[in-house]
């Protein structure tokens, strides 16, 4: 490796893990709330809540890895120009096109990067996200059960459990009462609470019995012994509990079965979106590489600030391209976005041709 790669290599490291850091932080605030609301609101493992920060970074890796590139490249760039390097390099007989080079060929490595980072690892992370998040809400209803302890949070329902070891509930005994004249009693061995497709929770019971009695007979009407029994509490989860994943959640195969099947505008938006995340390093190295060439901030945080505030801004432009898509409901309007970072390069490289 030559001393002028190992010196840019060096360069651009330290911007990146800057920026990567930064990015982290910013875009991790939401995920950090609902951490912290995760583990005070909801019942909810310190291990299971650490499984969800960790999916909720994995979602939003390809956003943040591919802004962190971009500012890496300003950041080098336009530090060796304010401190004069890139026009040593350049009387040294060393082209800005060779240096350029340099950023190619990062750039074509971090799209290879970013391809399994947008069509694998996000979609899976995203969709192990939210099966967490609907777990913590059927968990929650854990909170009304305490042991030894009388339950009547349940309309119509009294419920008694002698012991609780994790999610399983221990000799269980269950009142119900059925119209006016009929009580029901429910006494189970063990139990642990369970959703249906309805969105609607119930007690899966083991090895017990139920008593039908009438009141107004002081007689059993019917008693039977069960090995398993699924007793509906009258408690529905609004949340959504589809298994399906939805079109941000799958991954390449599936977004391209998924289109094979029928046609989707929210799938094909979600390939176009991922296709162009995956090319944004390619963008992202000649945006970076001729703006650093423009700017002429003295001061390593000013020009690290500067290269943080071009990354959120061209952001917010993929957003506001993805949002168009979505209110329009025309495809062909994302290919605005590229286009819009195309005619950019364009203009830089033209601001740059005395210097490159």
């Amino acid at each position: 490796m030559t001393l002028r790669t190992r010196y840019i290599c060096q360069e651009f490291g330290t911007f990146f893990l800057l920026a990567l850091i930064i990015f982290i932080l910013l875009f991790m605030i939401r995920p950090f709330l609902w951490f912290m609301d995760l583990i005070i609101n909801h019942f909810f493992t310190i291990v299971t809540v650490g499984k969800f920060f960790l999916f909720s970074f994995l979602e939003v890796i390809p956003d943040i890895f591919v802004l962190a590139f971009f500012t890496a490249v300003i950041g080098t760039v336009a530090r060796m120009n304010m401190e004069r390097e890139y026009w040593i390099f350049l009387t040294s007989g060393i082209s800005g096109k060779q240096m350029l080079g340099f950023f190619v060929v990062s750039g074509f490595i971090f799209c290879f990067i970013e391809f399994w980072f947008c069509f694998f690892v996000s979609p899976s992370s995203t969709y192990k996200s939210r099966l967490l998040l609907n777990q913590a809400r059927v968990d929650e209803p854990m909170k009304m059960f305490r042991a030894k302890s009388l339950i009547k949070e349940f309309p119509g329902i009294s419920i008694y459990v002698r012991d609780i070891k994790g999610i399983s509930l221990h000799e269980i005994h269950i009142v119900q009462r059925m119209g006016s004249d009929t009580v029901c009693t429910i006494t189970a061995e063990k139990g642990k609470i369970q959703l249906n497709t309805a969105g609607y929770l119930y007690l899966l019971l083991e090895n017990g019995f139920f008593i039908t009695h009438s009141i107004e007979r002081s007689r059993i009407v019917l008693k039977t012994s069960f090995e398993e029994y699924s007793f509906q509490l009258p408690y529905r989860m609004v949340s959504d509990f589809n298994p399906h994943r939805k079109p941000k959640e799958m991954n390449l195969f599936l977004l391209v079965d998924g289109l094979a099947k029928h046609s989707d505008n929210e799938l094909l938006v979600m390939l176009f979106k991922k296709i162009f995340f995956v090319l944004l390093p390619i963008f992202y190295l000649f945006i970076g590489f001729y703006a650093g060439t423009e700017i002429r901030m003295y001061g390593y945080m000013h020009i690290l600030g500067i290269g943080l505030l071009m990354g959120l801004a061209s952001y917010f432009v993929i957003l506001a391209g993805e949002g168009i898509v979505y209110k329009t409901g025309n495809n062909w309007f994302f290919l605005s976005v590229p286009l819009a970072f195309f005619l950019l390069v364009i203009l830089l490289k033209k601001r740059s041709s005395n210097v490159v």
